[in-house]
């Protein structure tokens, strides 16, 4: 028997394994998107907003009841986390905005924040009102500083409120010091590219901001699809400024396409059908994980109307108004337990599997009201296909369940393991916690060879379920 059978040999005597427990954590909605209205005071040509809707404000007391989800939302850190006070259209021309964010509690300085377009007609009051709320972050949007490209772009003739509304903003800051934190928000477009330049410098030399973002237009199918790839520019172009950008020494994030990168998209193989032709368990499994691991997965969208939109239904839900909270926690459950339904592999057959040596390393292992995670790696045999991975769970008392996992690569096990070519196997699944009825159970990972049969290898350690 060489070392690694007797080491295996060791920790598969049940009585000599280490009892490993899962890490408490706590079930948080990465971002809340809360529209407190459902229209604009521009029609800028590159947005992909409709305005056909009758319009509808979310009245003060509505919004009090629904920021009771803001326990229960991500603490904001960039990367679109956090709870939105308005996402696509313009929250000020709600008659009510300003009394919505006084409503605000302390703990939304850390997770709020909202966006406008700064072109209503403001006076030193309601800015002031505006900075002093508990919000986080205010995003302003700046297109150009020149009347008649803004009123182009924007489709709106009111460039001296905007203006006017810049010179007072900067005014009040400059004599506070208790603030919120700014950013700036320009789309890139053909018409503004060779104001980008004067226009980060403006905002840089003017107020105290944390980055400016600079981003082209979505490309999607909406009216204005044509308007906007042709504000699109070559692959030199957008080199050219990037570069100029770069060298400005500011904090500029760019997420910054060309008409190359158009190019590339239409042309981009179809691969809806994945790299099998025939439809089998692991491909679909591989779709209900491609959904629930989506990065927008654990958003929630609250309309001014009171209503909610999720990933699993995708229309909109009337929010409880007498116990919102409660309706809030339910959702925020249903989305987790979801993905727990996502690993279900009620029908596997296991067949005489031939136990294989690999080093298996389970680097998350936590657990919330509805499931326990696994996230891990492992360096099987060659032979294996790492997208073709059951995973088993054997309780102390013969209960037993078989799980699909999202299959990964992991360079960063590659890397540890001095795998120059690169065979580690990286997984997550998420198992229900009402499924499991044992205290402790052990753990097999199940491949599938080239010729159709399991390598079963498992687990050094178990782990605590009760």
């Amino acid at each position: 028997m060489n070392i690694i059978s007797q080491i295996k040999s060791k920790f598969n005597k049940k009585e000599e394994r280490t009892v490993i427990e899962p890490q408490r954590e706590e079930m948080l909605f990465d971002a809340v998107n809360m529209d407190i209205n459902n229209t604009c005071n521009q029609r800028c040509r590159f947005c992909f907003s409709s305005f056909w809707d009758k319009p509808v404000n979310m009245d003060a007391d509505t919004f009090r009841k629904m920021i009771e989800v803001l326990p229960l939302v991500r603490d904001y850190a960039g990367g679109g986390y956090g709870f939105y006070i308005s996402c696509i259209y313009e929250p000020t021309i709600n008659p009510n905005f300003i009394e919505c964010l006084n409503s605000l509690p302390e703990m939304a300085k850390r997770k709020c924040f909202f966006t406008t377009n700064l072109v209503r007609p403001m006076d030193e009051e309601y800015i002031t009102d505006m900075i002093s709320a508990n919000v986080g972050l205010i995003n302003i949007s700046i297109e150009s500083l020149r009347p008649e490209r803004f009123e182009y772009i924007t489709q709106n003739k009111k460039f001296h409120h905007y203006h006017n509304n810049l010179n007072m903003l900067e005014r009040i800051l400059k004599n506070r010091d208790d603030l919120p934190q700014f950013r700036f928000i320009t789309m890139l477009l053909e018409e503004n590219s060779d104001e980008i330049i004067d226009l980060i410098k403006y905002c840089q030399e003017h107020f105290p901001i944390m980055s400016h973002e600079i981003r082209t237009p979505y490309i999607s199918v909406y009216d204005n699809m044509k308007w906007n790839e042709s504000q699109l520019m070559s692959k030199q172009k957008v080199e050219k400024l990037t570069n100029e950008i770069k060298s400005l020494g500011y904090p500029v994030d760019m997420d910054i396409k060309s008409v190359d990168d158009l190019e590339i998209l239409d042309d981009a193989p179809d691969e809806s059908c994945g790299e099998e032709n025939k439809t089998d368990f692991y491909a679909e499994a591989r779709k209900r994980f491609s959904k629930v691991e989506d990065y927008e997965y654990l958003f929630l969208r609250i309309n001014p109307d009171a209503t909610c939109i999720d990933k699993i239904h995708n229309e909109p839900i009337p929010i409880s108004r007498d116990d919102s909270r409660k309706f809030f926690e339910d959702k925020l459950f249903e989305l987790y337990l979801n993905k727990a339904k996502a690993s279900y592999c009620d029908d596997y057959a296991e067949i005489n599997p031939t136990d294989g040596d690999a080093f298996i390393l389970i680097d998350k292992l936590s657990r919330n009201d509805a499931y326990v995670e696994f996230t891990g790696w492992c360096c099987p045999d060659r032979k294996v296909d790492t997208d073709r991975l059951i995973i088993r769970l054997t309780g102390d008392n013969g209960d037993t369940h078989y799980y699909h996992a999202s299959t990964r690569k992991r360079p960063d096990a590659d890397e540890f393991k001095g795998k120059s070519e690169g065979w580690c196997g990286g997984f997550t699944t998420y198992i229900e916690n009402d499924s499991l009825k044992d205290s402790t159970y052990s753990v097999d990972l199940l491949y599938e060879d080239t010729s159709g049969k399991t390598i079963r290898y498992s687990w050094e350690n178990l782990v605590a379920i009760s």
